[in-house]
Order: structure tokens, then sequence, then C-alpha cells
């Protein structure tokens, strides 16, 4: 049991890690420091042999939530920069900032969740003044005491 132990703590200093596959759910160790998604043994269910490495590549960019370079958290992100940088410049009250960024948060998770709102409406609601225009509306609906919290 030493042995094992041992081992599990040196691959743990090269960068191995054990990962649960996002597809049949088994642990491996990753064999590099990346963050890798998949292992790489057969897809429970698939007809075709392929890895759950295969599968998962097969995604695509616009499947992979997580992924850095999603196309919906980009606008997310560029969103959140033009918000922060607005605070810092001093164009835009703090209080309406936080709200903003709090709808912002939530239209995206809408728009991942839901691929039609992402296609029709989820661009034009994360404008800065569309953005501004809610988060000022939900500030005036809310009694001062509750804006807050």
């Amino acid at each position: 049991m030493g042995l094992l132990r041992s081992d599990l703590f040196d691959g743990l200093c090269v960068g191995h890690a054990p990962k649960r596959c996002r597809i049949c759910g088994k642990w491996f160790l990753t064999v590099n420091a990346r963050h890798t998604k998949y292992c790489g043994g057969l897809a429970p269910g698939d007809k075709r042999g392929r890895t759950c490495r295969q599968i998962g590549n097969l995604k695509g960019r616009e499947n992979r939530e997580l992924a850095a370079d999603h196309p919906l958290k980009q606008i997310y992100e560029r969103r959140m920069n033009s918000i922060r940088q607005a605070v810092r410049r001093g164009s835009l009250d703090a209080e309406v900032a936080e709200t903003m960024k709090r709808l912002a948060k939530d239209h995206m998770y809408k728009a991942v969740s839901n691929q039609e709102y992402a296609r029709t409406s989820y661009a034009a609601e994360m404008e800065q003044e569309a953005l501004m225009d809610e988060a000022r509306q939900k500030e005036n609906g809310l009694p001062r005491a509750l804006r807050s919290q």
C-alpha cells in the first residue's frame, strides 16, 4: 500500500492527476498537466468502437460549455471587461455595475442551456446599453433597503 501511495504522490509532483472521464465516468490518470476531460478507453454504447477522447473531440467547440474559447463565453467576457473599464473610468455607478454583472452572468447561463435563446436574442441582450437599461429598471423597481442585499 505504501508503494502505491508513494507512486501516486510522485505522479502528482510531475503533473499526473486522477480525473474522472466526462463520458464514461471512469477514473484515469492524466499524463501531463493539461486539462484532459476524457479517458482513452472505449466509449460505452458506441457501435463504432471509438474512444471517449474521440467522442469528446467530435462534440465541437460550441458543445463544450467550459471551453475558454466558447463563443457565448467570449461575449460574456467582453461585456464584463467593458463594465470593469467603465467603473474604473468613473462613467458607471458601482451599484449599477454589480447588477449588470449579475444580469450578464444570468444571460450567459441561460444561453448555454437554451440554444434557441443563444441564437436569437443573447447577443442583443448582452449589449452594454441593453444591460444598463435592464439593470436600472431592476434598481428602480426595488426599495432602497433591499438594493444593498
